[in-house]
């Protein structure tokens, strides 16, 4: 190819990113080959596009729970009064209820 046909091609976006050179462009992620990838591309897959967004501006890690408050635990809450069903769905709130709930119940069977 002329590099004034190149050029042209370029310009027009009629070459593919191997032509450009994309055979010889890494991953910004894992280091794996760019071939057959769009020329602006910087990962190889979207795991990799994925994690390297989290690592910028990280990632929120799941909180884990002692207890899991199911809908058949909300139910309860609100049944014996301790919890307000218009708070049925607010984090707190419900945490706040199970908690008083379970000093009632050791406090009674203690």
């Amino acid at each position: 190819m002329t590099p004034a046909y190149r050029s042209a091609a370029v310009i027009f976006g009629r070459l593919d990113g191997d032509a450009m050179g994309a055979a010889d462009r890494m991953c910004q992620r894992c280091g794996n080959s760019l071939a057959g990838k769009r020329a602006d591309a910087r990962f190889c897959c979207a795991g990799c596009r994925v994690n390297s967004h989290r690592d910028e501006v990280g990632r929120v890690d799941a909180i884990t729970a002692l207890a899991v408050i199911d809908r058949p635990m909300r139910t309860a809450l609100i049944e014996a009064g301790a919890l307000n069903p218009q708070h049925e769905h607010d984090a707190e709130k419900l945490r706040e209820a199970f908690a008083l709930m379970c000093h009632q119940f050791a406090k009674k069977h203690a």
